[in-house]
């Protein structure tokens, strides 16, 4: 560290801090573009009916009599009944805090308007999590040799898991499943969250130790994420409309299909009811690409039109090398701009999959969808059904695949006034602080996310 101007502390006490375009800076992470792609609608009552027609009577054959004892089957339909699921963030203001923030000479930026923009910025990962999940704001699993057993402070995850967590956030432990038994009922705490760079992975640190019967392949869960029941309190993503769930095979998956989801047993018809599913075959060496390529021939058989793919960033690393190693180099020699010397662009921009006349132009490197599994979807078929005002609380997501990460700059404060569901979407209320009656913001989600056509959709599993 630079020692200074002077170590004069006479000089020192005559010079200025120096104040010229400085902003506050945002240094919390990208936030998701497919979330913000997704359609939201505005919905009420007790739950949303999802009709969809499955199969007809299967009354065809070349023998009259036959097709007239079966055509009192006419066909079979399902209606699937959703209802939502919620998230709450919240953040406190306090009376001194705000009055001290209120003006440019006294702040860079208004207190109150900072805590807003964290709270909102907080719910959308959050939110972004979920839709790659199951609904119990599960992130993710410890890794194989990812567990701290000298003093069980820390844990090993792949950076999919992490993106959603902050210090302060509280997390359980499950066995085997996210609905699973819990390891142990007492939350540990974040105190920290660092990158590995020897492996890649993120160490996540506890301000305490969590109890030692925690192992590899345990599921990290948010709490609040379950209810009593081991239920999901949260709304339910592609995990469960689009499930990857023990690879679609054995008993751990029969039981799951043949499981209720939304009134709705899928057993019956698991690719239609469920989404297509394809195993990349890694035993013999199929690549990333050809697997999605597969999925998207079985979404085009299931009658589905899409025309977007999400991937892992990592995962999407590993697909542009694919498409690296089909690549042709052309250099062309100019002697009239030889002076300007000679440039190769490595890497891709825009990367285009295809198959027959199904063409993808739209491939989404997406951190919050989970290291090892990619979506091929009909995004006219996703839905984000909301009772509270999801617009105003997602409008600051990327509508495209842009980089970047939310500007700070944009914030605002909220209504400082006791108000209950202002926009539909936060109620104010007074807190006693040591400072003074203070200003409690409970910001509020009741929302579902929901496949209109799941069989026109699909989940690779690499």
């Amino acid at each position: 560290m630079a020692l200074g101007v002077t170590s004069d502390a006479s000089v020192l006490a005559i010079l200025k801090e120096y104040y010229g375009v400085q902003n506050i800076e945002s240094l919390v992470f990208r936030n998701s573009p497919v979330l913000g792609k997704i359609k939201k609608e505005r919905v009420g009552g007790k739950y949303v009916p999802l009709p969809m027609a499955v199969y007809g009577s299967g009354a065809v054959t070349s023998d009259y009599t036959q097709v007239i004892s079966q055509a009192a089957n006419s066909y079979l339909g399902v209606s699937m009944q959703v209802t939502p699921g919620r998230l709450f963030s919240s953040f406190v203001i306090d009376p001194e805090e705000w009055l001290a923030s209120q003006m440019d000479k006294a702040a860079f930026k208004s207190v109150f308007a900072i805590r807003a923009f964290l709270a909102l910025d907080d719910m959308r990962k959050v939110l972004a999590s979920a839709f790659y999940r199951r609904g119990y704001l599960e992130l993710g699993q410890v890794l194989t040799g990812g567990v701290d057993t000298s003093a069980y402070l820390y844990v090993d995850v792949d950076p999919s898991t992490a993106m959603a967590v902050s210090p302060g956030t509280q997390i359980l432990f499950a066995a085997t499943n996210p609905n699973g038994v819990l390891r142990s009922a007492n939350a540990v705490t974040v105190s920290s969250i660092q990158t590995i760079q020897s492996s890649g992975n993120v160490r996540i640190t506890f301000t305490a130790a969590f109890v030692n019967t925690v192992v590899a392949t345990d599921w990290l869960i948010i709490k609040g994420g379950r209810d009593g029941s081991g239920n999901p309190n949260a709304p339910v993503g592609l995990g469960d409309w689009i499930p990857s769930v023990a690879n679609r095979s054995g008993a751990t998956w029969t039981t799951y299909i043949g499981t209720n989801f939304f009134g709705v047993n899928r057993s019956v018809a698991p690719e239609r009811l469920a989404g297509q599913f394809v195993q990349r075959n890694a035993a013999g060496n199929e690549s990333y690409t050809d697997a999605l390529i597969r999925l998207i021939k079985q979404v085009r058989r299931g009658g589905g039109v899409p025309d977007m793919i999400v991937v892992n960033d990592e995962d999407f690393q590993v697909v542009l090398n694919d498409a690296l190693k089909n690549r042709t180099f052309f250099q062309s020699f100019d002697s009239v701009s030889s002076a300007r010397g000679n440039k190769v662009t490595q890497g891709l921009s825009m990367l285009n999959m295809s198959f027959s006349t199904n063409w993808i132009s739209s491939v989404y490197d997406d951190p919050y969808c989970p290291k090892g599994v990619a979506y091929v979807l009909d995004s006219e078929s996703l839905r984000l059904f909301t009772i509270t005002n999801a617009q105003e609380i997602l409008k600051e997501l990327p509508l495209g695949n842009e980089p970047g990460s939310p500007n700070i700059q944009q914030a605002s404060e909220m209504n400082s006034q006791y108000v209950f569901l202002q926009d539909d979407m936060y109620t104010t209320s007074p807190v006693a602080l040591q400072s003074g009656p203070g200003l409690r913001v409970d910001l509020q989600l009741f929302a579902q996310f929901a496949v209109l056509r799941p069989a026109h959709n699909g989940v690779c599993v690499f």
